[in-house]
């Protein structure tokens, strides 16, 4: 009992400075870009792959250089709750969903 309470399935989001990443909504900011993605975790959470999600790297990875608005969702579906609960914990798929408004290189 005392293992699977000290686990932890928290994911975090953070930045590495690849590109600039705001908060709040900039005006000239019209690309919509939607990613999806998935981290998982063993025992109750004690293990698993790195907890954290770089949103520059990501971001850049769909083709944006500056991106703000951003906003982060996680959530869990159906069947990442079903092989959750008949696994008993030992296996703990969690996803996340980012949007955010950016320019593209070619954009002016």
């Amino acid at each position: 009992m005392t293992l699977a309470l000290a686990g932890c399935t928290q994911i975090s989001f953070q930045s590495k400075g690849l590109i600039p990443v705001y908060s709040s909504q900039r005006p000239d900011h019209q690309n919509i870009v939607t990613l999806k993605g998935t981290k998982e975790f063993y025992l109750w959470g004690l293990i698993g792959p790195d907890d954290k999600v770089y949103l520059d790297e990501e971001l850049y990875d769909q083709g944006l250089v500056v991106a703000s608005n951003i906003t982060i969702q996680e959530y869990q579906e159906v069947s990442s709750f079903l092989k959750a609960f008949f696994s008993l914990g030992f296996y703990i798929p969690k996803n996340y969903k980012v949007t955010a408004h950016g320019l593209e290189a070619n954009d002016d």
